[in-house]
C-alpha cells in the first residue's frame, strides 16, 4: 500500500490525537493526585501554600501541561469522534466545550501556580503574598482565566455532553459513555482530595483513551466522512 500525502497527513493526525490524549490524561491525572491537601479559603490556606510551594508548583504545572494536550482530543472528538457518531452534534458541542474547556484550564494552572509560587516565595511579607493570590485566583484580574468564566468545564457538564450524544448515536459501545459519566462525577466530588484522587479520576481517564483509540482506529475516519444535511 502506498502512503498518498493526504493518506500520511491524516495518519499522523491519528497519531497525535492518540498520543496527545494519553499523555495529556496521565500529565492531568498525576497533577490533580500531586495537590495538596488545604483549606478551603485562601486565607486559610496560604500558609499551607508556602509550606507546599513546591509540590503546588508541579501540580499546576502538570495539570496546565495535561490540559493544553487535551485541547488536541477536543479537537479530535470534533473532527473524528463527532463524524464516527453519525455528525453528531450533541458530540459536536461537546468537543467544542471540551476544546475550549481545556484551554482556559490550561492557562489559568499555569499563571495561578507561577502567581502563587512568586507570592510564597523567600522575602515576601504573608499579607502581600496572600492579596497576590488572591487577585490572581479569585479578583477580576484572574476571571477570564477562571472555572467561573468556563462554567460548564468547572461542572464536567462537557464530559456529560459528549456522554449523551455517543450514547444517542450508539456509535460506541454503551460502557464508554457510562464510564465517562460515572468518571466525571467520582472526579468532580473528590477532586483536590489528595493522591486518591488517582483512583477516583481513573475511570474518567480510562474512557477518555478509550475513546481516543475508538476513534482514531485505522479506516474510521474513511468510511464516514459524508456529513447528513440537515
Amino acid at each position: 500500500m502506498t502512503l498518498t500525502p493526504m493518506s500520511l497527513e491524516t495518519t499522523t493526525w491519528l497519531r497525535a490525537v492518540r498520543v496527545a490524549t494519553v499523555a495529556g490524561t496521565v500529565l492531568f491525572l498525576a497533577g490533580q493526585a500531586a495537590l495538596p491537601v488545604l483549606p478551603d479559603t485562601i486565607e486559610a490556606a496560604f500558609p499551607g501554600m508556602i509550606a507546599e510551594r513546591d509540590q503546588l508548583m508541579a501540580s499546576r504545572l502538570l495539570t496546565s501541561a495535561g490540559c493544553f494536550l487535551l485541547v488536541v482530543t477536543g479537537i479530535g472528538f470534533g473532527t473524528l469522534l463527532a463524524r464516527r457518531a453519525g455528525s453528531s452534534r450533541t458530540v459536536l458541542a461537546g468537543a467544542v466545550l471540551v476544546t475550549v474547556g481545556a484551554f482556559f484550564n490550561a492557562v489559568a494552572q499555569a499563571v495561578q501556580g507561577y502567581a502563587t509560587y512568586a507570592a510564597t516565595g523567600p522575602g515576601v511579607a504573608a499579607d502581600s503574598g496572600r492579596e497576590i493570590v488572591e487577585t490572581v485566583t479569585a479578583g477580576a484580574v484572574g476571571f477570564p482565566l477562571s472555572f467561573v468564566s468556563v462554567p460548564v468545564f468547572a461542572l464536567g457538564c462537557l464530559v456529560v455532553v459528549v456522554a449523551v450524544g455517543l450514547f444517542l448515536s450508539r456509535s460506541v459501545p454503551l460502557w464508554l459513555p457510562a464510564l465517562l459519566v460515572v468518571g466525571t462525577v467520582m472526579a468532580g466530588a473528590l477532586a483536590g482530595r489528595g493522591p486518591i484522587v488517582a483512583l477516583t479520576q481513573a475511570p474518567v481517564t480510562v474512557a477518555f483513551i478509550a475513546l481516543a483509540m475508538v476513534m482514531t482506529r485505522p479506516g474510521e475516519h474513511a468510511e464516514r466522512n459524508a456529513w447528513p444535511r440537515q
